[in-house]
């Protein structure tokens, strides 16, 4: 092979790598704009009516929701922006913590989606056995408006398995196993 096909091979894996790290930035810019939705629908969630008055911040679940939808979309944002500036040749060390915290981000916002739908769910039907009733006959809006932001919260989920796939495929593959 003459050095004119080296380069067009190198050529060709340089342009690659910028498209992957494109097509990473844009699932996190993604994930942050459904976040940043999520945070903002379930802020926003409070009804007043002769039952009387809820908001997102009665609930623990909800409370834990607008949380973990912040800190998404503020690493979402810090990583894609450090995914495209970060130089070709990518550290051990930096594809280990970007990999360490796609895993964090990851189950943080599952849990947090897992723990509010389970609270949208009692509010929709319920606990019969405990005769808790469903409260969604009095705040029908509230719980709407709430399952909008748990949909979004778990789409975010699934962005951010395929991040935490890419991230482990890019460790694993270019790295040796500890």
């Amino acid at each position: 092979m003459d050095k004119t096909d080296q380069t067009a091979i190198d050529g060709s894996a340089l342009e690659l790598n910028r498209t992957e790290k494109t097509a990473e930035a844009v699932v996190r810019v993604v994930s942050m704009a459904l976040s940043i939705a999520g945070l903002v629908i379930m802020i926003k969630n409070s009804i007043s009516n002769d039952f009387g008055s809820v908001s997102y911040s009665n609930l623990g679940a909800f409370m834990y929701l607008v949380s973990a939808n912040g800190v998404c979309a503020t690493y979402s944002l810090i990583s894609a922006l450090a995914i495209l500036a970060l130089p070709c040749p990518i550290s051990k060390h930096q594809v280990w913590t970007v990999f360490l915290l796609d895993q964090v981000v990851t189950y943080l916002v599952l849990a947090a989606g897992s723990v509010s739908a389970e609270t949208v769910y009692l509010a929709y039907y319920g606990n019969i056995p405990i005769t808790w009733s469903s409260a969604c006959d009095s705040y029908g809006i509230f719980c709407h408006k709430a399952l909008e932001s748990v949909v979004f919260t778990f789409v975010v989920s699934l962005l951010y398995m395929l991040l935490s796939l890419i991230s482990s495929y890019r460790l694993f593959s270019r790295f040796e196993a500890p």
